[in-house]
């Protein structure tokens, strides 16, 4: 059964493309391509994926017949000579910028796994190239189409929050660390657990705030367990020696209208919690915390709190962004989530790393 934001873009593809499908291809066929993304696009029927593309045979195999049997290619640009509409990169994050600027050269609309890039530069060039091209960039944040997401952006937008004047965000993790070189290596990951999951929560959280500004940023990032230390990992064993990024970060943002917002990111630390991915927002109106989605707030000078409810069921959030990518593109509507907002959560992410190694606070300039 079609989710909601499924069934939306869906009656548009109806409408809209009667003589053909909607072609997408996969540049990257790993985990997060065969568990969640080659899944949102089979559940559209008017989508057909006709291609994958994997410097790895056997994973580019697997995903294919995953998708129903398509053609698989080891170099993305033989898969971008066909005729596509748009592509899902769903790669490490290194090849992210190169697959995105040959797609969009190519003239294809792009969706692309978190992060979008791992600096404002490539975020920027992406963004300039898709808006010069007039076609869409969307990076994957799938939390902001989850229901608590959901919920929470409907409640904020409803004026129940004031100004936002602090904010918390925690992405932390008590020993899950992704053993594969596309997370531990730097030169495929550009970052640890800062880029991983901190971009979730981050974003989340600047969507709720109306992305504000961010004007200056203080941080620091370390190796604490990931490199010698004995604690034990739940997804398995990794190479300690190409071991290459933090597991532990944390940063405090200045944004331009004078609020401010705290980052925890970690995949090792001694914590009850097996993972804790949070953004709580503090305004002068009222107070919420994500994903619980738990309010506080003042009513007539009584003190009054709650948790939200939403009426809309997102069984399936990934499928739903997908579905959002699809209807943006054939609708001619924005990007659900333009570069213009993305470049502000790398922007912070980018300038922590970049604190920590002057040992000074970074100025942003966006």
């Amino acid at each position: 059964m079609l989710s909601r934001g499924a069934a939306c873009a869906s009656l548009a593809l109806i409408t809209l493309m009667k003589t053909r499908k909607f072609r997408v291809g996969l540049i990257g066929g790993g985990g997060i391509a065969q568990a969640v993304h080659i899944p949102g696009w089979r559940n559209l029927p008017e989508v057909e994926i006709v291609g994958v593309a994997d410097v790895s045979e056997a994973t580019a195999k697997k995903a294919a017949e995953a998708a129903g049997g398509v053609p698989t290619f080891s170099d993305y640009r033989d898969l971008l000579k066909l005729d596509l509409d748009a592509v899902d990169i769903c790669t490490p994050n290194k090849v992210h910028t190169p697959a995105a600027l040959a797609a969009l050269n190519a003239g294809k609309h792009v969706i692309c796994e978190k992060p979008l890039a791992v600096t404002t530069a490539e975020v920027r060039e992406m963004g300039r190239l898709a808006d010069k091209k007039k076609l869409k960039l969307m990076t994957a944040q799938h939390q902001r189409f989850t229901q608590s997401g959901v919920a929470a952006k409907a409640w904020v937008d409803g004026g129940n929050l004031g100004e936002a004047y602090h904010a918390r965000v925690r992405a932390m993790r008590r020993a899950w660390l992704p053993p594969s070189p596309g997370f531990i290596d730097a030169k495929l990951a550009g970052g640890g657990p800062c880029m991983d999951i901190g971009v979730h929560a981050l974003d989340l959280c600047l969507w709720l705030m109306d992305f504000p500004k961010p004007v200056r940023v203080s941080g620091t990032s370390k190796t604490v367990f990931a490199k010698g230390h004995d604690m034990p990992n739940q997804w398995g064993e990794w190479d300690r020696a190409r071991y290459s990024v933090e597991d532990f970060a944390t940063g405090i943002v200045h944004f331009d209208n004078g609020a401010t917002l705290l980052l925890e990111a970690a995949w090792m630390c001694h914590q009850v919690e097996d993972e804790e991915l949070l953004a709580q927002i503090f305004g002068k109106k009222g107070g919420i915390k994500w994903p619980s989605d738990d309010f506080a707030t003042v009513t007539n000078g009584t003190f009054a709190q709650g948790t939200l409810k939403s009426p809309v069921h997102v069984p399936h959030p990934h499928w739903n962004e997908i579905a959002a990518f699809v209807d943006c593109v054939t609708n001619h509507k924005p990007s659900p989530v333009p570069w213009t907002e993305t470049i502000k959560v790398i922007g912070i992410l980018e300038a922590i790393y970049a604190s920590s190694a002057r040992g000074k606070e970074i100025t942003l300039k966006l």
